[in-house]
């Protein structure tokens, strides 16, 4: 199921994996994160994924015209969490807009931990 838009020409549908896609994307290119972990992993973050798995730290919820996104990441040892966290939601509210013409209406970060680099 995705957001649908009808236009003149017919209907634009946008899926949710899309979406997830996009959000996911846009998060690994903020600075301060080290990667994205899947949504299982919360608990023992055992697996950080690569660019190739996108959208599986991202959970895209529809809910008629709403669209909320929470993304489960890894933050770099030392950034402020809070900061790197407000870059993360203003840029992926901007990527998702931009690309679908859907504004989220959330996007929460789940900081699932920490990596100190040697």
């Amino acid at each position: 199921m995705g957001q649908k838009t009808r236009t003149e020409y017919g209907v634009i549908e946008v899926s949710s994996e899309a979406v997830a896609t996009i959000a996911g994307a846009a998060a690994v290119r903020c600075y301060g994160i080290v990667g994205m972990v899947s949504r299982g992993f919360r608990q023992g973050v055992s697996e950080i994924l690569g660019r190739d798995d996108l959208s599986q730290g991202v959970d895209v919820n529809l809910d008629g015209d709403e669209v909320k996104i929470d993304l489960y990441v890894i933050i770099c040892y030392g950034v402020r969490i809070a900061e790197v966290a407000t870059n993360i939601m203003e840029t992926v509210r901007y990527e998702v807009e931009k690309m679908t013409g859907i504004r989220p209406a959330e996007v929460n970060i789940n900081v699932t931990g920490v990596r100190v680099f040697q």
